[in-house]
């Protein structure tokens, strides 16, 4: 059985008490308990290593299959990759490797984009603009991959590689806490969101399987079926020629992986406690657009476009006069789905109400009643030793790139200032960072609860200025676009950018914060790839090979990846 919305108006229940009591337990920073202590030291770290990139890497291999623009490749194990110094906001000093103390481990998770593939309101459709045909032509990109139906399934073998790790690669200290910053769904559907809370929460607690799709979960309904040669048919002979991504990038028949894809399974979950950040594809249709009228109309029904008029040629959007044409004709073709009332979108307030119904730990996920009273996506909490703040940069009013709104920047002003007075360390988490805050759009969102904006609008120079004036904050982790980057900021800070779960190369991070007892502090840095199985390897192998998003984008240098970032101790 699914999990159902439910409404704002609520009462606060005994299961959120009960998490409460939970979160100031895990999140308290009070001294090492004996497990801790246990877990901790050389040999934790060691094992812990093993199922990291420091161990193994994972490059292009041999040519599969050749296609006429590009070919196939094996995804191939490499060599592992140690840590990278980097020294740009303080110098390393001698002997800190003997001094160092763990001040709090976690998971950076985010993009995960769980998709319901099946869904009436996606636009697939425009993902054939972006292919490889059309050269450097990118006007919409990443609306369809061809291994989204694993989205859950990529995201649950994340987990398990998480929680076979369970420990720092550095210290061997346990990983406390995971965080997921954004895009955790694909299109703002409630059904999209009771995916992605299941996977994370896990079988064992829900007590049910995750379900992955909508309509008819005994048949997949979606364009990998529909004949449009524009998408991958895993099945063969559903196109009366080779669709385009066998015929030009090599892609094999798979008969029957849709089905395997999506078929129901027992999530393995965090198994630790875990906060939840919100996205543009959280709080936007397609991640782009406030949620109209007839989109909660469609999302409801049995229709599903599937393409154009008439198809598309690799310029038909340069001119937009054409472009409108294309889009808007009537006769698109089209596919039956079955209708459910359960892709319905959400707003804000029920994304969050959902997040305190979940089971897992802590109550609420960083979220309290507080913030479904007020309509806000951002709150303060304690882990280990370290304050986080977590951030809402999207923009209501629509558009990609991520914004603040002024009271959430005067809210941002008066938390670090409090930081400041307190001497505490601050971790900053929000689905934008500085190099994507850069939406400039003002317009409200007209269809939002009354308090559902925050206007003006500010982008990366305001909220840098404010940030930057803070000596508390030591590391700003975000997503949003998909690769793995990092850069030294003044203030000073560490800006850690983290790679997608969605496209290659489908990667996690592990960061601890250590202080070295010298005045300064190192943020080691580590990624990890997902465990193997036969769907979520072949997926994985599927998004390497995309014309869009594969091999040789989403990586980072050395410097983004396995790191020691350095910078001083604001507080010593």
């Amino acid at each position: 059985m699914r999990r159902r919305l439910r409404s704002p108006a609520v009462s606060f229940g005994r299961r959120a008490f009960l998490g409460l009591v939970g979160t100031a337990a895990v999140t308290a920073g009070l001294p090492d308990t004996a497990f801790a202590q246990a877990a901790r030291g050389p040999a934790a770290a060691r094992r812990a290593s093993g199922l990291t990139t420091l161990t193994r890497t994972l490059r292009p291999g041999r040519v599969l299959r050749a296609g006429q623009i590009g070919d196939y490749r094996a995804v191939a194990p490499d060599r592992g990759e140690p840590y990278l110094l980097r020294e740009e906001l303080v110098g390393a000093r001698p002997g800190r490797r003997g001094r160092r103390s763990s001040l709090v481990s976690f998971v950076h998770l985010t993009d995960q984009h769980v998709v319901d593939v099946q869904s009436t309101t996606r636009v697939e459709f425009t993902d054939r603009y972006a292919d490889g045909e059309c050269g450097a032509l990118v006007p919409v990109s990443s609306a369809h991959r061809p291994h989204e139906a694993a989205s859950a399934r990529i995201g649950d073998a994340m987990l398990r590689r998480i929680r076979a790790i369970g420990t720092s690669p550095v210290s061997g200290a346990p990983l406390q806490a995971a965080i997921c910053t954004g895009d955790n769904t694909d299109n703002q559907q409630g059904n999209e969101l009771s995916m992605f809370l299941d996977m994370m929460d896990g079988s064992a607690l829900t007590g049910r399987p995750l379900v992955a799709q909508s309509g008819d979960l005994a048949r997949y309904e979606g364009v990998q079926r529909s004949g449009d040669r524009a998408y991958w048919h895993p099945d063969p002979g559903v196109t009366a020629t080779p669709d385009q991504y066998k015929d030009l990038f090599g892609f094999p028949d798979a008969p029957g992986w849709l089905e395997r894809a999506l078929a129901p399974f027992d999530a393995a979950g965090a198994g630790m406690p875990w906060f939840s950040c919100y996205g543009n594809h959280d709080g936007l249709a397609q991640g782009n657009s406030p949620v109209l009228p007839a989109y909660r109309v469609i999302a409801e029904g049995g229709v599903k476009v599937v393409g154009t008029p008439e198809h598309a040629t690799c310029h038909s959007l340069t001119d937009p006069d054409a472009a409108v044409g294309q889009l808007t004709t009537p006769g698109a073709p089209a596919m039956p789905a079955t209708a459910d009332a359960q892709r319905q979108y959400v707003r804000k307030r029920e994304w969050m109400l959902a997040h305190l119904d979940s089971p897992g730990a802590p109550a609420g996920h960083g979220f309290a009643q507080r913030n479904v009273d007020e309509n806000v996506a951002y709150y303060v909490r304690d882990v280990g030793a370290v304050r986080w703040i977590v951030l809402d940069t999207v923009n209501p009013g629509g558009l990609s790139d991520g914004s603040i709104g002024e009271r959430q920047l005067a809210w941002l002003d008066d938390r670090l200032a409090e930081a400041d007075d307190q001497r505490r360390l601050v971790l900053l988490f929000s689905h934008h960072g500085p190099r994507s805050l850069t939406n400039q759009n003002q317009a409200p969102d007209a269809f939002a609860d009354p308090d559902g904006n925050d206007l003006p609008r500010h982008t990366a120079d305001d909220v840098l200025a404010v940030v930057s004036a803070h000596p508390s904050v030591i590391g700003w982790v975000n997503g949003h676009t998909h690769n793995n980057v990092i850069t030294a900021r003044q203030g000073p800070f560490w800006d850690i950018g983290s790679a997608a779960h969605i496209d290659w190369p489908s990667q996690a991070r592990l960061i601890e914060v250590l202080d070295n007892n010298d005045g300064t502090l190192s943020l080691f840095t580590t990624m990890v790839d997902h465990a193997d199985d036969d769907v979520a390897s072949f997926a994985r192998e599927l998004m390497a090979n995309d014309p869009q998003k594969g091999f040789g984008t989403g990586t980072g240098s050395a410097a983004d990846r396995n790191t020691e970032l350095l910078l001083p101790h604001p507080f010593r």
